[in-house]
């Protein structure tokens, strides 16, 4: 059991506990200059992480000289940034280019001209709606720069003088196609219609005077009037063509389309008369036997001086007939053949205009290529046929190597079961027909995640068709996206059937300002090769096209140089590359072209109702965006995935209607999601004018920052040429250097605060006297201040601006540095970078000395003071120890000299007590 000790004595009044505290602090002086020697170690320690972290600040400082890019760098300067911006990379060659810019890129969108005042009532419309991709166009004009084999046609001034002695000038800059030049020459102040036939351009006289001759003559050094076949026109003729002009491969006319490829490839005709009277009663017979193409047809019945207009229709797959006579009466077209029939024209309607119906272009032939079709997407995968009679066999694209459609058409024909395969009717895909007589009906169906039968339209079961005249059991395949429309659809019914097929374009329901409804239907693809055509059957909508896909397009001129015209979908251009550089996407895109990451991987999809799938890009053997659209929206759970609007990524939309929201993430070590930008949590996006929840790509990288080359970005059209300038880039070396003189600075500045002496106060530094800031400052300014040899031609820093002060700082010349990189930049370059024996390699060199991790001057010092420190904190500890117990010890003999004196005084007490006894005598 205890006993309560108090401080002080009791019986003496002695302060014991300070007492014996004053005696612990006489024995702990030994332990407290012990204690004081080792916080000084940790400060000196703190003040080498200090110095090393300077050190090696200077380091990568001296690193960042050494880059290479830095003196590759270029700026790019435009003379008017708002139309046209520059983005010149390392690779980039300083030159100065002019450039005329001559049209932006438009996505192609189509919308009704009829209005419905609501998007949810039932519009009895029974029929189809046709999406049909690039390629049925039959308003073809040849490009110039294809013409002559290759060759092209020179830009120039051409002078007309027609037969009245009237001249123009024609500047054919401008010109891109055979139509531009025709429509430049019909432009032009003079009397001369141009048109083209059997493959050459055809001049008409239309001032009906004889006073000259028709003539062409070249103005300048340049060709033009030779590349068009027009050099030496001199006739005292009315109309004149020239020479036959060369065309392209897989090109069979200059303007529109050859007869023969309509029909779906079985072409029309023979033309015979077309009968045309107007509503006001006039009337012609025009003859189109010699006809052999669409735009001579346009021609023929421009030339019969009827008071209409004749041209392609909205959807460039037809032609189309106004009447402006303003009659009272029908505008009739007919013929006593199939002509009329043929072009499509045929009709007696108190309509002023009659649009003909879709000639069917052929787009799909033996030759065709599979990874061509449905816009770029392709078709891949396997499929298996089960005839009438039961027989089963299948076809297996990618394994069977199948490259071509004639290729598909013969390996589907070599299966020995009842099928027989062709291209359809209308050229625009194929037909497959039972020919085993079975009882059961034709099927054909998609195996594993494949897609092809579904992409060439003929998966499902056969129906009684008419193919090649013969009624047949078949399926019919087409490139087309076909709508089917039934009359209790509504606007809102139809923009969703569109967007479930979604192949090759986005609908919208467009609100109109007073209020009405209209459909509206944008490419999924940008520029030319994103172009549709829409047509309906069985009912209409009046469809207009709002803009037309087509490139961007410049012509640029290169130190004076010949012009060179550079297309683009987006209009952003590669001029280095001289080509067409576009960070829009297809389908056929692959994904190991998009961001790093894209091409492996898998990631996680859950929709709003909380339902959960996952798409494995390497194991399902996905390299496309399309195949990877094809695959999200083959997982059966409630999203959508489509090109975005903009074309530059994925768009993931959420359709399950849930409570929670839809995320996408990467799985394991997979970064797909977060390189194409699709992952996270949705968010609410307008996207074909709705607002829905989704996850709209690209990723955070875009290859147009990355480009090494020259980039120009088109924005709007300029009415002057605008000059681009590109020189070489001295902002990073200048920088580079800069930081590198800073960071030198801020190491001296640390040494001298380490190692100063103040004689006054004789106060000195954490590491005054230290040989390794001796090191620091010995080694460093030795190597600056000597000769650097073995790096090119210049041997000092002085030459490249850097110089030191009468401190001892450094500082930066710029004006000097930038003359040195005028007048060589090659040894600027090589002064700083040179391997082993460049200024930043000996920094390099330095630094690693001093502040290395292996075996540096600094670490190992600061390893000797770690050493001293944990001596110290281990003496420290004991010395501790003895003197706690050497104040154990005095207390109790403190307390013990009071418990003693304590006795003493009670028998001291007690013997006063005692009384005498006395004896009595």
């Amino acid at each position: 059991m205890g006993r309560l000790q108090s401080s002080v004595g009791l019986i003496t009044g002695t302060n014991i506990t300070g007492t014996v505290d004053q005696l612990i602090a006489i024995s702990g002086q030994s332990r407290d200059r012990l204690v004081s020697r080792t916080e000084t170690l940790q400060q000196q320690q703190q003040s080498i992480a200090e110095l090393t972290a300077s050190v090696i600040g200077v380091q990568l400082a001296g690193q960042r000289l050494a880059s290479s890019s830095s003196f590759q760098s270029k700026s790019g300067a435009s003379s008017n940034e708002e139309a046209l911006s520059v983005q010149a990379g390392n690779d980039a060659k300083p030159a100065t280019h002019v450039v005329r810019t001559i049209q932006t890129a438009a996505t192609h969108a189509v919308s009704s001209r009829q209005r419905f005042d609501s998007a949810e009532t039932e519009l009895g419309f029974t029929g189809q709606l046709k999406i049909n991709p690039s390629g049925g166009f039959i308003d073809s004009s040849a490009e110039l720069s294809k013409l002559n084999d290759g060759r092209g046609v020179q830009s120039g001034t051409v002078r007309f003088t027609d037969r009245s002695g009237a001249s123009a000038e024609v500047d054919f800059a401008n010109a891109r196609t055979i139509d531009d030049v025709l429509q430049a020459i019909n432009d032009a102040e003079v009397d001369i219609q141009a048109t083209t036939e059997n493959g050459a351009i055809k001049l008409v006289d239309k001032s009906g005077s004889t006073l000259s001759n028709l003539k062409v003559e070249q103005l300048g050094d340049a060709e033009t009037a030779a590349d068009l076949g027009l050099w030496g026109i001199d006739d005292a003729s009315s109309s004149v063509s020239g020479l036959e002009l060369e065309l392209p491969a897989g090109v069979s006319s200059l303007r529109g389309t050859n007869l023969s490829e309509l029909g779906g490839g079985n072409g029309i005709g023979p033309l015979g008369n077309l009968d045309i009277e107007l509503s006001d009663g006039s009337s012609a017979s025009l003859d189109l036997s010699s006809a052999t193409t669409t735009s001579e047809i346009i021609d023929t019945i421009e030339a019969a001086g009827l008071s209409l207009i004749v041209k392609y229709n909205d959807a460039k797959n037809g032609l189309q007939i106004r009447d402006v006579s303003g009659g009272a009466g029908n505008l009739q077209i007919s013929s006593s053949d199939d002509t009329a029939s043929d072009l499509g024209l045929a009709a007696d309607t108190p309509d002023d205009i009659v649009v003909g119906k879709n000639l069917s272009r052929q787009t799909v032939t033996t030759d065709t290529l599979l990874a061509d079709m449905n816009q770029g997407a392709g078709v891949k995968g396997s499929f298996k046929i089960t005839d009438s009679t039961g027989a089963v066999s299948a076809i297996n694209i990618t394994g069977s190597a199948i490259t071509t459609v004639g290729g598909l058409v013969d390996a589907i024909n070599d299966l020995n079961i009842g099928v027989t395969a062709s291209i359809n009717d209308a050229g625009d895909g194929i037909a497959i027909v039972d020919t085993a007589s079975g009882s059961d009906p034709l099927t054909i169906v998609d195996t594993g995640t494949g897609t092809a039968a579904k992409s060439l339209g003929i998966a499902g079961t056969a129906t009684t068709q008419d193919v090649g005249g013969s009624s047949v059991s078949a399926l019919v395949g087409t490139q087309a996206g076909v709508i089917d429309v039934e009359s209790t659809d509504s606007l809102s019914a139809i923009v969703d059937k569109i967007n479930s097929d979604g192949r090759y374009g986005t609908a919208s329901i467009q609100t109109n300002d007073d209020g009405t409804f209209s459909l509206r239907v944008r490419s999924n693809k940008g520029g030319e090769a994103g172009k549709l055509a829409i047509n309906t059957t069985g009912f209409g909508l009046d469809l207009q096209t709002e803009s037309r896909g087509r490139d961007a397009m410049i012509a640029v001129s290169t130190d004076e140089g010949l012009e060179r015209f550079i297309q683009s979908s987006d209009g952003v251009f590669d001029v280095d590359g001289a080509g067409a550089r576009s960070d829009l996407i297809t389908s056929s895109s692959l994904l190991s072209e998009q961001t790093g990451g894209a091409s492996s991987g898998s990631f996680t999809i859950t929709d709003s109702a909380g339902v959960t799938s996952a798409v494995n890009i390497k194991v399902e053997g996905i390299e496309t965006i399309g195949g990877l659209v094809e695959a999200i929206n083959n997982l059966g759970i409630g999203v959508s995935a489509s090109i975005n609007e903009a074309g530059t990524g994925i768009s993931i939309v959420d359709t399950a209607g849930g409570d929670e929201t839809m995320t996408v993430t990467d799985v394991g070590n997979g970064i797909a999601a977060k390189a194409l930008g699709i992952a996270g949590e949705a968010s609410e996006k307008t996207i074909g004018g709705e607002k829905v929840n989704a996850l709209v790509g690209p990723g955070t990288e875009s290859t147009s920052d990355d480009s090494s080359g020259l980039v120009f970005t088109l924005k709007e059209l300029s009415d002057s040429p605008i000059t681009i300038t590109v020189a070489e880039d001295t902002s990073n070396i200048e920088v580079a250097a800069k930081t590198f003189v800073d960071q030198y600075n801020k190491l001296m500045d640390k040494v001298d605060s380490l190692t100063f002496f103040n004689a006054d106060t004789n106060e000195v530094g954490l590491m005054f006297g230290s040989s390794e800031t001796q090191r620091i400052r010995t080694n460093f300014s030795r190597m600056l201040s000597g000769s650097i040899n073995g790096a090119g031609e210049l041997r000092s820093i002085g030459q490249v601006g850097i110089s030191f002060d009468d401190k001892g700082r450094l500082s930066l010349d710029k004006s000097k540095l930038n003359e040195a990189l005028s007048e060589n930049r090659q040894q600027v370059e090589a002064f700083f970078t040179t391997e082993d024996t460049g200024l930043a390699q000996r920094i390099d060199d330095i630094a690693d000395r001093i502040a290395g991790v292996d075996g540096g001057l600094l670490l190992t010092r600061s390893e000797t003071i770690t050493t001293q420190i944990e001596r110290n904190g281990t003496q420290i500890d004991s010395m501790n120890s003895r003197l706690e117990r050497e104040r154990e010890r005095l207390l109790t003999q403190f307390y013990a000299t009071e418990t003693a004196i304590s006795k003493l005084q009670s028998n001291g007490t007690a013997i006063d007590q005692i009384q005498r006894i006395e004896i009595p005598s």
